[in-house]
Order: structure tokens, then C-alpha cells, then sequence
């Protein structure tokens, strides 16, 4: 007999008046045996959503595909029959895993067939442990159970997947959630629409209220202004409210720059937000958008931006992916000490011929001249230690991946730049 190891996540659930928690089951690594033990870190509930904590059981997995379906007809009824909150659990779990090679259309039903929230809940985190094959870190980690609920990752995953229509996911959203978490899956579902049947997308969130518009209204522009920014546009510019027509035409430039950075500089230009901070922020990403490709060109758009506040910002976003110091990206090394992994080609790291990809990084000088160790530092540290001002110069202490002694490498500053082709 194969043992099935059954991984569950604790579920808190905030209510008026009282707290009320729930186990839901998630299959860990077949790898982990019958280890028992796992935890999940406790994290704190935002508003509307659910935290949530590991836990772990063991179960029987014998008899998967001849009984799910029996075990599915009388789950209501067998159900009532679960004396506490475990063996809820376990019953549900024990239905629902062999339910869910069935198919999507014939698990749903039965998930709504079910007589409360809390078991519902139970089912679906069954099925998404089932479905994304993942251990329960793993759907901690990625799926969308911290922002969207149980309900809101199934339905996420499974329009990813295909094996949902983004009409069907907007009917869970719909059917299964309230508040933030049913606000973020209808605007995910219209983005994923919007680019080819803006108008039924649209429609997903009527209803909303005006703070739920604004935010299902940003995720349904984005999805029309990747496939036609010009149509995208055209509309967003009709919004009567002043602060949601600034946010939505800063949307289309944030994905217009994914394609054609100049054309949305240029646009920009032309028509820019209305409101600062939604102008500045839609300056530094076009900025930063352009700046990966054809960095000059950014930088003399930056400069010819009408107000100092936009040039900071979009200053701020070349300097971001086009900083100014010696042109090597740097990543964590095994040993607490940083690694080279890429030399920009014609930055100070690559015509000096002094470094090459994989030399660590043993310490570097800070601004009075003073060697600090690389190896206490944070990476972010590390980094802002060697980039700086123009014309200015740096020394570090590498040593090669081949173990040889530490050198030291000297080299000036520059303005890393981007050419396009390059």
C-alpha cells in the first residue's frame, strides 16, 4: 500500500466577533516520505485576506481513481458526520485528491456542493495542492493564496493554466470571495481579456465600488493597452475623474514602453498624466524601459522633461538598470561572498581585463579609502559601495574561481550605457 504524505496548511480566518480557523490539505514532496513536522511561517492576515500556518497528517491514498467517485456523491451528506475540525480534514482531503483527476468542471461541482464556506475552502486547497503538484512552502511561495484566498489561487492557476476561461474565473471570484481578494481576480481575469474582447471585460466589473473600480479598471487597461495602446488610450482619456484618467493613461505608457519605449516617451510628451505622482512615477518607469536599451536616448528625453521633479524621476530610473560605476552585475556566492556573473560589454569591468565572470568579491573600499570586508555586508551594500559618481574611482579585492590569492583591481566610474543591438 502506498502512503500518500498530506501536507496542510492552517488557515486563519478573521470574523466579526470572533476568530474562526480551518485546516486545508496540501500534498508535500513524494521525496519527504512520511517525515512529519513541517512548518509554515505564521504571517498576519491583511485586510480581507488569510494567514496561514503549516501543519502535517498522514493519509491513505489507496483506492485513488476507483472510489472518488462514490466518496464525491455522498461528501454533504458523510461530511456531517466528522466529529471536529481534523477530521473534516482529513474527510475532505480524502474525497477530493482522487476528485480532482476527474477534471476541473466535475471537482467544482462538487466543491459547490458542499454546505459551508470553511469546507469549501478545505476542498479547493485540496484540488490546488493536487493540481500544482507543489509542496506546501512551495504554494506558499507561488501561487496567490496570501493575496486572493484559496478560492482566488485555484481560480488564478487554473486560467493560467487554460483549463479555465477568464469568464470562469470572474463566476469564482464572484461566487467564492468579497472585498479586495474578488476585486484583484475580476481585474485580473479583464486583463487577461481585455486584449481581445475589451468590451465583455469591461463588463466584469460592474458594480465595484469607486476605490474597487480604480483598481479593476488599472488591470483591465493594461491587458488592452498590450495588444492596442492607440484604442487603450482613446478610452482612458474619457475618464471623467481627474486622479483615475492620470492612473489609467499611466498604465498604457507602462505597457506601451514594454514595446516601443521611444513611441511612449514621445507620448508622454505629448500628453502626459495630469497628476504629479502618477507623472513622475510614469517618467521613471518609461525612463527605466528605454534606459535597458539605448541609454543616451533616455537620458537627453530626461533632460528635456518640462519640471525638475520629472527629470529626477526619470533619472532615477536610468540610473536604475544604466547606473554610474564599473558595469558588473554581482550576485550572492555560496561562501557569504559576493560573485561577478556579467561584465557590461564596454564598461571600466570589461576593457580593463581585469575581471572576469565568477571572481568573488573579498572586500572593497569605502569613501575614505578603508578596505571593508565583502563578506559582512548585504548585497545591496556591496553594490552601492562600488557604483558612485562620474569620474570618480573604486578598488576592490577579487580573488578567481580557481582559488588563487585575492588581487586588488582598481578602476574609474563611468555612466554604464546601453546601445541598442548591444
Amino acid at each position: 500500500m502506498t502512503k500518500i504524505v498530506a501536507v496542510f496548511l492552517l488557515l486563519g480566518a478573521a470574523v466579526l466577533g470572533g476568530g474562526l480557523f480551518f485546516f486545508g490539505g496540501l500534498r508535500d514532496d513524494a521525496a519527504r516520505g512520511d517525515q512529519a513536522g513541517v512548518t509554515e511561517e505564521n504571517r498576519a492576515p491583511a485586510e480581507g485576506q488569510t494567514g496561514f500556518v503549516g501543519t502535517t497528517a498522514i493519509s491513505s491514498g489507496e483506492g485513488r481513481a476507483d472510489d472518488s467517485a462514490p466518496r464525491a456523491s455522498k461528501a454533504p451528506k458523510d461530511l456531517a458526520l466528522a466529529s471536529d475540525t481534523r477530521a473534516r480534514e482529513d474527510y475532505l482531503n480524502s474525497v477530493f485528491r482522487p476528485l480532482a483527476q476527474s477534471g476541473v468542471e466535475v471537482a467544482l461541482a462538487q466543491v459547490r456542493a458542499l454546505p459551508d464556506a470553511q469546507s469549501k475552502d478545505m476542498a479547493m486547497l485540496a484540488l490546488l495542492g493536487e493540481w500544482t503538484d507543489l509542496s506546501v512552502t512551495e504554494l506558499a511561495q507561488r501561487t496567490e493564496i496570501g493575496r486572493f484566498g484559496v478560492a482566488g489561487a485555484l481560480a488564478l492557476h487554473l486560467m493560467g493554466e487554460g483549463k479555465l476561461t477568464p469568464q470562469e474565473a470572474a463566476v469564482m471570484a464572484n461566487e467564492f470571495l468579497s472585498g479586495g481578494q474578488r476585486v484583484g481576480v475580476l481585474g485580473r481575469a479583464a486583463e487577461r481579456l481585455a486584449a481581445t474582447d475589451p468590451k465583455s471585460a469591461l463588463a466584469m466589473g460592474d458594480g465595484l465600488s469607486d476605490w474597487e473600480q480604480v483598481r479593476f479598471l488599472s488591470r483591465f487597461v493594461s491587458g488592452w493597452a498590450s495588444a492596442s495602446p492607440e484604442a487603450a488610450r482613446a478610452w482612458a482619456a474619457q475618464v471623467e475623474d481627474t486622479r483615475t484618467r492620470s492612473v489609467l493613461l499611466g498604465r498604457v505608457l507602462g505597457e506601451e514602453v514594454k514595446v516601443n519605449p521611444a513611441s511612449a516617451a514621445q507620448t508622454y510628451l505629448q500628453a502626459p498624466p495630469e497628476d504629479t505622482q502618477v507623472r513622475n512615477r510614469t517618467a521613471r518607469q518609461i525612463a527605466a524601459g528605454w534606459a535597458g536599451q539605448d541609454t543616451m536616448a533616455a537620458m537627453q528625453w530626461a533632460d528635456n522633461l518640462p519640471t525638475e521633479e520629472e527629470r529626477a524621476a526619470a533619472r532615477q530610473g536610468i540610473r536604475s538598470v544604466a547606473p554610474v560605476g564599473i558595469g558588473a552585475r554581482i550576485s550572492p556566492g555560496a561562501d557569504g561572498l559576493p560573485v561577478l556573473q556579467g561584465l557590461v560589454p564596454g564598461s571600466p569591468a570589461s576593457t580593463s581585463g581585469q575581471l572576469r565572470s565568477g571572481d568573488r568579491v573579498v572586500s572593497v573600499t569605502d569613501g575614505n579609502g578603508t578596505w571593508v570586508s565583502a563578506r559582512n555586508l548585504l548585497l545591496r551594500d556591496v553594490v552601492q559601495m562600488i557604483q558612485g559618481a562620474p569620474n570618480t574611482s573604486v578598488s576592490l579585492q577579487v580573488q578567481s574561481a580557481d582559488g588563487s590569492p585575492p588581487r586588488v583591481v582598481t578602476l574609474g566610474r563611468e555612466q554604464i550605457i546601453h546601445r541598442p543591438g548591444s
